[in-house]
């Protein structure tokens, strides 16, 4: 039991990585609320929890407005009595070509992918600091690497590779009570990898060394051991799960 007594956030947490990241949590013993920004799934996801053996409370805000953030956080402390882990999971892509790109788009993407974990760090952290204790693990991304850019989706990309900078960043702001670290996966078989042409899935599957997509759960062991006392003398990393697509510069 890991988290035996822990308070976890999860934003983006009612599907794909987020849903496996709070089922990982639950079955190491935490207390854990998702937030999402709807809720049409939540009385599912409660009886789920409840018939895995752990506690989960569902709270419904959008990360990009902090008023929502604010009332999330509360809510979740005064249900648990503190917030001992923050994973900032929500996140959106929008495919479209390089010359069809807004500016709207672009704009979204950075809300959501990067203004919304500095939201939601901002908020959580005055509660760690006053504890003493808090860990924060910023999901990013594969196609936040230098040389691991998608043409499509570039504000995605730089969204992410903005989120392994703030990471490391923000480890060095909240030292030496906070570990601040990232989780970056590579092609993880989701509802909207599964929605991608099956050619584009092969070649993902072909560009892994391992042979294969990330499943949800890969993702999750790597933020349940961020999350853990077991890398209480890390912060500021990245920790690529990716199969070692990575090494692949062409």
């Amino acid at each position: 039991m890991r988290l035996q007594g822990k308070a976890a956030l999860i934003t983006g947490g009612g599907r794909g990585i987020g849903w496996a990241i709070a089922q990982a949590f639950g079955a190491q013993g935490a207390q854990v609320g998702i937030m999402e920004l709807q809720g049409d799934n939540f009385a599912q996801l409660r009886d789920e929890a409840r018939a895995r053996g752990f506690e989960l409370i569902t709270l419904q805000g959008d990360v990009t407005k902090k008023e929502q953030i604010e009332k999330a956080v509360a809510d979740l402390v005064a249900a648990f009595g503190k917030i001992d882990i923050l994973v900032n999971n929500a996140g959106i892509v929008i495919s479209r070509p390089f010359l069809e790109k807004t500016a709207q788009e672009w704009m979204k993407t950075l809300e959501v992918n990067l203004v919304g974990p500095f939201l939601c760090c901002q908020v959580a952290a005055p509660y760690m600091l006053k504890q003493k204790y808090g860990k924060i693990v910023n999901i990013s991304s594969i196609r936040g690497f230098d040389h691991c850019g998608r043409e499509g989706v570039m504000d995605y990309c730089a969204s992410k590779g903005a989120i392994i900078n703030f990471t490391k960043t923000l480890a060095k702001e909240l030292a030496p009570h906070i570990n601040v670290n990232s989780v970056a996966p590579g092609h993880t078989n989701t509802t909207m990898v599964q929605g991608l042409p099956e050619e584009v899935r092969r070649n993902m599957i072909e560009g892994s060394y391992l042979k294969r997509l990330a499943e949800p759960e890969d993702i999750a062991q790597a933020v349940l051991f961020m999350s853990s006392d077991e890398a209480k003398f890390i912060t500021g990393q990245v920790l690529l799960v990716d199969g070692g697509f990575h090494l692949k510069r062409n």
